[in-house]
């Protein structure tokens, strides 16, 4: 275990978002300072952030926020961190690729411990969403590629394999962590929890059968094909409603063939919302879907979960960690209109099934508890 001083493991966590930015991520930092506190530790944080520290931020003095907006944002971000690393015994990365270097860069120079949550590979992300690349992620960590791509994957090859632990959010994602470079006996697999927003909103009847996403617009997350899919249930259904929460660089694309199918009325782009607003969403809607072709561990279906919606998703990444096909939800190929057109009809004409679903799903997040989490996370740390 490190070492302590006045009886505290001292910890940095180094984030490259933080509340008030909004997503899953963000909120899971909004509550883990705190409860690292109770469990005895002494924290600081240091984020990326296009808010200047509050009043409260100021009397406490935990947190270190670096603009955004600065042209040397990466260069002062890195010397903060380096100097606030001086007083703390563990380095906490909640992001790989860029903050995680810095932890790297800062291990070989002083040679301080760090932890890397690793969520994804954002190397196979950028690949795949500026068209480099059309491969699956669990193919890309053995193909070779051209010297562009080869960089991004060798840089986060050091950062994982130069960590002394890697906390995975699935089991999926740790299998992806190996394969880039980690130790297998450095990685830990902590799951994702959504029972620390307090008190949700009671669900009600929708208005009209509603189809509901939330997620970045990414070319992976297959909501082109759910607007196929919406187009050609709208044949039988015309008052079916498609709600898209999240924005991202396909919104434009989609929007525009919202217009080609003439479902504009039918599908509502939300764009980025809060977590509390995603639930009240969710509550007034009937079905969850996720047509995506990756995913490490899908926090929108959890959400989608707790406040009692039943669940559509692929089977894919972490998804069949999460939903037991004929249980708890549906698991579908991904981009298979016709299976999709298959269990969006079977969920919206069986309100038993749904019902099902509801309660199996209630139990899955026994799984996945803020408590555990938090229990799991101090575990690792005094591991170290």
């Amino acid at each position: 275990m490190t070492g302590k001083h006045n009886g505290q493991v001292k910890i940095l966590i180094a984030t490259g978002i933080y509340p008030p930015d909004l997503g899953g991520p963000a909120t899971l930092l909004t509550e883990l300072p705190g409860a690292l506190k109770k469990a005895g530790m002494d924290i600081k944080v240091i984020t990326y952030s296009d808010t200047a520290l509050s009043e409260q931020e100021k009397r406490e003095g935990m947190v270190w926020r670096i603009s955004r907006q600065s042209p040397c944002s990466k260069i002062s971000y890195f010397w903060r961190m380096w100097r606030l690393s001086g007083r703390c015994d563990i380095i906490y990365a909640t992001d790989t690729y860029s903050v995680g270097y810095f932890a790297y860069l800062i291990k070989k120079l002083t040679g301080k411990k760090y932890i890397i949550r690793f969520a994804g590979d954002s190397a196979w992300e950028t690949a795949s969403a500026c068209g480099w690349i059309k491969d699956y992620i669990v193919d890309f960590q053995n193909k070779k590629y051209g010297r562009r791509i080869e960089k991004m994957k060798k840089r986060r090859a050091k950062i994982l394999a130069g960590a002394d632990r890697v906390i995975a959010v699935s089991n999926f994602i740790a299998g992806i962590a190996k394969a880039i470079g980690a130790a297998e006996k450095n990685i830990r697999v902590i799951y994702n929890a959504v029972d620390f927003f307090g008190e949700l909103p009671q669900k009600t009847r929708p208005m009209a059968p509603t189809l509901v996403f939330a997620g970045r617009l990414m070319p992976w997350k297959g909501v082109g094909v759910m607007l196929d899919v919406v187009a050609e249930l709208k044949k039988e259904i015309p008052d079916i409603i498609f709600e898209v929460l999240g924005d991202g660089p396909e919104m434009e694309s989609l929007k525009e063939q919202a217009r080609k199918l003439s479902i504009e009325q039918n599908v509502k782009f939300r764009g980025r919302v809060s977590e509390p607003e995603s639930h009240k969403i969710f509550s007034r809607s009937t079905i969850f879907v996720l047509n995506t072709n990756y995913e490490g561990l899908p926090h929108s279906v959890l959400n989608a979960m707790a406040v009692g919606l039943p669940v559509i998703a692929t089977s894919i990444g972490g998804n069949a960690e999460v939903v037991q096909s004929g249980e708890n939800g549906l698991l579908v190929p991904y981009n298979d209109q016709k299976a999709w057109i298959t269990a969006v009809k079977t969920l919206l004409n069986d309100e038993a099934l749904r019902e099902k679903f509801i309660q199996n799903g209630k139990k899955t997040l026994e799984k996945f508890k803020w408590k555990k989490l938090v229990a799991e996370t101090v575990e690792v740390i005094k591991s170290i």
